[in-house]
């Protein structure tokens, strides 16, 4: 049974209906947030969710300051986008993540001289790998949670495989890319590099 008035139940399903969002609703609500944003999915979901939940609190607690505006899905789209705007103010491209991950700093040192050994250019491959996976592919598929280039990306773990063809498939995320694009000519450069 429950503890909520005829009106405030009347509120309740006029705000669901509000927030009804059709062709694929809060999923690709989410997932385009996430990308317009550049945060990963979980993070915007939660922000949509709590925001969804802030309005419904106040329909059941504090029902006679409820407002149409309230219930209206362009506010409540701008509170969303509000707090996104808020924290993704601190967000650094993509491409200046890796350039200052130690492990591209390494490779780019070590690039800097001739490669004397297999072990020498196993490192560097290594090292690009590392600052790939940290700063590219970890925090794409961050973003691309349950959707079916998250799949595709999974299939471009290893950094070798983000070629020019491949990474054309995200291109609605460039700063990645140009970031993918970065590492990838300098594993090319250390992996056909004749040794010294």
């Amino acid at each position: 049974m429950s503890d909520l008035t005829p009106k405030q139940e009347e509120t309740l399903a006029t705000l669901k209906s509000n927030l009804h969002l059709p062709n694929g609703g809060f999923h690709k609500l989410i997932t385009e947030l996430g990308k317009e944003y550049q945060l990963p999915f979980q993070k915007v979901r939660t922000v949509v969710m709590i925001q969804q939940r802030e309005v419904e609190k106040k329909i059941r607690h504090n029902y006679d300051s409820v407002t149409d505006e309230d219930l209206n899905q362009a506010s409540w789209l701008a509170s969303i986008k509000s707090t996104l705007t808020e924290l993704s103010k601190d967000n650094v491209s993509v491409v200046d993540s890796v350039r200052n991950n130690p492990n591209y700093v390494k490779a780019m040192q070590a690039l800097e001289s001739p490669i004397e050994s297999e072990d020498d250019r196993a490192d560097i491959l290594e090292w690009l790998m590392l600052a790939y996976e940290k700063e590219v592919f970890q925090p794409l598929l961050a973003m691309l949670r349950t959707t079916p280039l998250y799949w595709k990306l999974m299939m471009a773990e290893d950094l070798n495989k983000m070629t020019d063809i491949y990474r054309q498939q995200f291109c609605d995320y460039p700063d990645h890319i140009a970031a993918a694009a970065i590492l990838f000519e300098l594993d090319e450069k250390a992996r056909f590099r004749p040794l010294n």
